[in-house]
């Protein structure tokens, strides 16, 4: 864009299609304005937008649509298959058939056919993950909601870093 397209002398370069580059040169500024003007559109109408929904209440004044209670709250994504004994799942308390309603910051609707479950247990290593399961208390089909606290390691005589194994639902 910067290249002259004469020479020192004042003549056109002979190396160069000078016609080509100024054409090509001309839709690049042209693109450029347009980029220019469709991003100062989008800023104002999001603007607009947030102003709306500030004035609806739909969010707070500091706040934004994130803050709304999920609607995957509540939904098991995930099931717990088998649990080794001494290990950091055994330890907080998880039991086979436990449903997995949260873990950390994974719900039903983020966790990416638990992708995301295996990517949050390594970056915890060592530090506690909040857990919420939905546990069978007997045969009558009756469930309780249980809120445990699980801390992912190594060394703990097994594989993995909490050592269980956890199927999606």
């Amino acid at each position: 864009m910067n290249t002259p397209l004469i020479t020192p002398d004042g003549f056109p370069r002979s190396d160069i299609d000078v016609a080509q580059v100024r054409i090509t040169r001309a839709r690049i500024i042209r693109l450029k304005n347009d980029l220019k003007a469709v991003m100062s559109r989008i800023e104002t109408a999001l603007y607009e937008h947030h102003a709306r929904l500030k004035e609806r209440g739909s969010i707070s004044a500091g706040g934004s649509d994130f803050e709304r209670k999920p609607e995957h709250v509540g939904i098991a994504f995930a099931v717990v298959n088998t649990v080794d004994q001494r290990s950091p799942a055994h330890e907080a308390g998880l039991i086979k058939g436990d449903k997995i309603i949260k873990f950390g910051p994974i719900n039903a609707g983020n966790h990416q056919r638990l992708a995301r479950l295996a990517t949050v247990v390594q970056e915890n290593e060592n530090s506690p993950i909040e857990i919420t399961v939905i546990r069978e208390i007997d045969e009558a089909q009756a469930r309780a909601e249980v809120n445990l606290v699980l801390t992912p390691r190594q060394g703990w005589g097994g594989r993995g870093l909490i050592g269980c194994h956890i199927l999606p639902l």
